[in-house]
């Protein structure tokens, strides 16, 4: 059976190659296994949107399966029946997971900030009082309140504290150079991961 994931960015092929190779002993290739498409907005385009549904199309006929796994955003339901109504429009078969675990909204960040080694949660207890400082303080000539950074600052902030100083160190912080089969820092046999190994088994176990 040939499975295809499509997903929105470099990010996510990151994580799905690391975990996938971690629990089936499976390698994906960016580009023929695991596909970028740039996200929701990006699908609809006539363009990148014609490039995907043509993979997805094409991979269907070949009795090939397809899944895409996005991220809720801030509602599960709505990103759910947009998708499923995109793939009615186009005619398209495809399985959705949406992050972080195919019930909630949110993103993979979100699951990201689950599933670090527990061992490291002061690092985000700093985090969080950062925040509540930030969400106190008033700039004289602002007439609203400071900006909380978001997710994915959070989590390179997370990287950049465990992580050494150096060029080699810093670049194993960006999205595509992350290790996530690093126990140090992430914990893939996790509670959180259960939803997302469920999805998974029917096509890699």
């Amino acid at each position: 059976m040939i499975v295809k994931i499509f997903v929105e960015g470099i990010a996510d092929i990151k994580f799905l190659k690391d975990y996938i190779l971690e629990k089936y002993d499976t390698t994906l290739t960016h580009g023929e296994d695991i596909i970028e498409t740039r996200g929701w907005t990006n699908i609809r385009s006539e363009i990148d949107g014609e490039l995907v549904r043509n993979k997805m199309s094409q991979n269907s006929e070949n009795d090939g399966v397809n899944l895409v796994i996005f991220d809720a955003d801030s509602d599960y339901i709505d990103r759910l029946n947009e998708l499923n109504e995109w793939g009615i429009e186009y005619g398209l078969d495809f399985k959705i997971f949406l992050w972080p675990n195919n019930k909630e909204c949110g993103d993979l960040e979100t699951l990201l900030e689950r599933i670090i080694n527990p061992i490291n949660k002061p690092i985000f207890d700093c985090w969080e009082n950062y925040e509540s400082c930030l969400l106190q303080k008033e700039i004289e000539g602002r007439d609203h309140p400071l900006t909380i950074p978001a997710k994915k600052t959070k989590i390179y902030g997370y990287l950049e504290a465990l992580l050494g100083e150096t060029k080699s160190q810093k670049k194993k912080v960006k999205e595509e150079n992350r290790n996530y089969k690093n126990k140090t820092h992430w914990d893939l046999d996790s509670e959180p991961l259960n939803d997302l190994k469920l999805f998974l088994d029917e096509y890699f176990e």
